[in-house]
């Protein structure tokens, strides 16, 4: 079960991330098929904002009650994790180059503070409806706010990959 403290160690664990880094690992791409620790950055951002947008379009109207979650979005949210397979989007990659490591640090805590905001009003809210993902189908508040937090959780093995390749490279041995 989701909870705002659940939600908050899981974005304080890309929050407190930020500080192992200089701005040039932050940018650092492996390839161009890759994305940076910025890119990844930014796309959470990005996906924190919508989701949060969408959380609070359910509130104050009872629209789409007798509409569903796809069956994925209902596995993913009975196992509170994301699905194994990749998903793939047709969105553009965000700019490495125009992220910094001061601004994705104030976006993930003003992100913060509003998830705060919203957990108050999931739990003090009586008159909320669905609004649809793309792929997951109709989701409640509640749904949408433990879906945001499976999405971040999605990601650590992917900050953790990427940090490995840049961070914690041992010497080459000749």
């Amino acid at each position: 079960m989701i909870t705002d403290k659940i939600f908050e160690e899981t974005l304080n664990v890309f929050i407190n991330g930020l500080e192992k880094y200089d701005e040039a690992t932050f940018r650092r791409k492996e390839n161009p098929d890759t994305w940076s620790l910025a890119q990844l950055y930014a796309h959470l951002v990005i996906s924190n904002d919508w989701y949060f947008e969408q959380i609070e379009s359910c509130f104050g109207h009872q629209m789409n009650l007798d509409k569903e979650m796809s069956e994925n979005g209902k596995i993913m949210h009975q196992r509170n994790s994301y699905l194994e397979e990749k998903l793939k989007w047709d969105l553009p990659d965000p700019e490495n180059d125009l992220i910094s490591i001061n601004v994705v640090e104030e976006d993930l805590k003003n992100n913060l503070e509003k998830s705060k905001t919203l957990w108050n009003s999931i739990n003090c809210e009586t008159i909320f409806g669905k609004v649809e993902h793309p792929a997951f189908g109709y989701m409640f508040p509640i749904e949408w706010y433990q879906f945001t937090e499976m999405h971040l959780r999605h990601h650590i093995n992917q900050k953790n990959k990427i940090e490995n390749q840049y961070l914690y490279q041992r010497p080459s041995r000749r």
